[in-house]
């Protein structure tokens, strides 16, 4: 337990600055979001007799508009949640490398470690507890928040803010972590290393959300885009519009077009679609149906639990990287 002790209160003092702004910034946002979920609960508490706050019932127009008005700043307070774990994981992971190369410390410490691999799994080891205790509390309560913003929702089966709230917020922030220690270590200096880190965590995660899309795919229901099922309205995931060809076959609009050329597609009531360059609507004419592909509310929990492993995983690959790098490179 003393030899815990010893790293933990080393490695503070080590990356204080870092783990007091992120602690800092984390209890600001933790005790904005407490407060304006209280105030929501307060809110619905004081109008008994309006069961919904979020839909509009007769007599609870003036209650309705001051929830939706509280709530907006609820939405805001999510956004920040959402972006928390790529600032986090940069701003603790780029300097731990890159502060010390640049500072021509590296080499004193690593002769000290006698391995650069265990000096850099002790680093890292406390930076990633950081991460889970700060995130995980963030996790909770933007669940709580959400409740309290959207009351009605079943947060287990609801794809509603999705990566804005919940347990994939902590995945996001070691993966964040694993692009700052690679980037800074590969660079050795702080402020390009931050820069580049920040735009390769933009290609990283966007790349990551496509490949997720596509996984879902797997998962998703092809229903008539016309039929009022759209993913906000009952907690699915809308992966976007697709035509079914009357042959059977589902392509993209960009697929169509891509065979067909710039058409001019017109869509009746009963959601069929036809090339019409005149705007007749002749059965001659007829191209397939316009579908919207949903991923089931109910494949919440799966599609996290997925995502955040894939997170994770992309953290660990990046992290064996930023090792491999440590272990090649000149101290200063």
């Amino acid at each position: 337990m003393s030899r815990i002790g010893s790293w933990l209160a080393l490695s503070f003092r080590l990356h204080r600055w870092e783990v007091l702004a992120s602690a800092a910034g984390t209890a600001v946002l933790t005790g904005l979001m407490l407060w304006m979920a209280w105030q929501l609960r307060l809110l619905a508490a004081s109008e008994p007799g309006c069961p919904d706050p979020t839909s509009y019932v007769a007599g609870c127009e003036q209650f309705v508009q001051r929830f939706s008005d509280l709530g907006d700043w609820g939405r805001q307070l999510l956004y920040l949640s959402w972006g928390a774990p790529f600032g986090m994981g940069l701003v603790l992971g780029v300097p731990l490398v890159s502060r010390e190369v640049e500072q021509r410390t590296a080499g004193m410490a690593w002769t000290l470690s006698g391995s650069r691999a265990w000096w850099l799994a002790r680093r890292v080891g406390f930076l990633a507890l950081v991460i889970v205790g700060l995130l995980g509390v963030l996790a909770i309560v933007s669940e709580l928040l959400t409740a309290a913003v959207l009351p009605t929702l079943q947060l287990d089966s609801d794809f509603t803010w999705y990566g804005r709230r919940g347990w994939l917020i902590v995945a996001r922030g070691l993966a964040s972590l694993g692009i700052g220690v690679l980037l800074g270590a590969a660079i050795g200096r702080l402020l390009p290393a931050m820069l580049v880190a920040g735009f390769a965590s933009v290609l990283v995660f966007v790349g990551l959300s496509l490949g997720m899309d596509r996984w879902l795919e797997a998962d998703a229901l092809l229903l008539p885009a016309m039929n009022g099922n759209a993913g906000s309205e009952i907690g699915d995931r809308s992966l976007g519009w697709r035509i079914e060809l009357a042959s059977g076959e589902v392509v993209t609009p960009d697929e169509l077009f891509g065979r067909l050329g710039m058409i001019n597609v017109n869509e009746d009531m009963d959601g069929r679609l036809f090339d019409s360059p005149d705007g007749t609507l002749r059965p001659e004419n007829f191209i397939g149906w316009s579908r919207e592909l949903l991923v089931p509310g109910r494949m919440y929990p799966t599609t996290v639990l997925r995502e955040s492993t894939v997170a994770g995983g992309v953290g660990a690959l990046l992290l064996l990287l930023a090792a491999a790098v440590v272990g090649r490179r000149r101290p200063g």
